[in-house]
């Protein structure tokens, strides 16, 4: 057996170009009066569910909506509630220093009061003057050293009398 028996002899055979071009498209297949019915149900309940899938989605996505709206409220009422309470913290704060103030502004009046009260009894000459004096001093109160208008009018109406009895006493 040589090498050029074992060939392969291959044949090429001429087309026909009209019978592979000429060939005719099959024709549609044409379904029976129970197999539109059955493939329009079919499309019916495909449909349906379709539609049933899009409403559950669009419920599921509402009820997510309203919890989430129901979160955003409460964190919000949370932090109205803690702005309530630190407002109340810094107002019960303010008013606490105010009443430090009014405290220290008391204070101070009646230290001022007292110093002046103590300069002018040293400068008082006698027993009975000092006396005198501190009788009618002791008749101011805490409140009327706290009112500037009161303490005035008690001062002036005591001076006043003290120079009455003064130019009596003179006569």
């Amino acid at each position: 057996m040589s090498d050029t028996e074992n060939e392969i002899k291959i044949e090429v055979k001429p087309l026909k170009e009209d019978e592979v071009f000429d060939k005719k498209p099959k024709p549609k297949r044409q379904l029976t009066e129970k197999q539109k019915e059955a493939l329009a149900e079919g499309r019916r309940k495909a449909k349906a569910k379709r539609q049933a899938k899009i409403e559950e989605e669009a419920k599921a996505a509402a009820v997510k909506q309203i919890k989430k709206e129901q979160k955003d409220l409460e964190k919000a009422n949370k932090i109205a509630a803690k702005e309530k309470e630190t407002k109340k913290k810094k107002l019960s704060q303010q008013e606490q220093a105010r009443e430090k103030v009014k405290t220290f502004e008391k204070q101070r009046k009646v230290k001022k009061y007292n110093d002046v009260k103590a300069e002018v009894m040293s400068k008082l000459s006698s027993v009975a003057e000092f006396d005198c004096m501190e009788k009618i001093l002791s008749n101011i109160s805490e409140d009327d050293i706290l009112d500037d208008k009161k303490l005035k009018n008690k001062l002036g109406s005591y001076i006043s009398s003290v120079k009455n009895y003064a130019k009596k006493g003179a006569k």
